[in-house]
């Protein structure tokens, strides 16, 4: 049987995923020329705040102990490996550039969100919210891809 610590390490893990794809948007943003990119990144920044938020209100009703800092990532992450790369690719600043590191970290994030959910240990109200995130970050995805092609 799982235990709610094991719960809180899983979602704490997805936590750090939204601190990595923050800090990855903020980057884009800064090293990014093109306002409609930087609109669209501003707006999954304030997306994957509310993921953490949601997160952590989790991670608190069952007892556990939520990542405190924002800038706490998973080190040992792909997602994480994805943005670094994100961030060192974003030094040219050109936009097919900046679009395709940004649909690296996007398909890991969503990799590391349905690993996530197929955990059969995660509360059905948790894997609810997990796959409404899931969701809008296939979304967001998409949305990515489609400024690729």
């Amino acid at each position: 049987m799982i235990t709610n610590k094991e719960i809180v390490d899983d979602l704490n893990d997805l936590v750090k995923i939204n601190n990595d794809r923050m800090q990855g948007y903020e980057k884009a943003i800064e090293d990014n020329e093109d306002p409609q990119l930087d609109d669209l990144f501003r707006h999954y920044v304030i997306q994957s705040q509310g993921f953490r938020s949601q997160l952590a209100d989790h991670i608190v009703r069952i007892d556990g102990q939520a990542v405190s800092d924002a800038t706490s990532t998973d080190v040992s992450s792909k997602l994480h490996r994805a943005w670094i790369d994100i961030k060192s690719a974003l030094t040219g600043k050109d936009r097919d550039t900046v679009l395709s590191s940004v649909e690296f970290g996007e398909s890991a994030a969503v990799e590391a969100y349905e690993d996530a959910i197929e955990n059969d240990n995660i509360p059905a109200y948790i894997k609810e919210d997990l796959q409404k995130q899931l969701s809008e970050l296939k979304a967001s995805y998409a949305k990515i891809k489609s400024m690729t092609a």
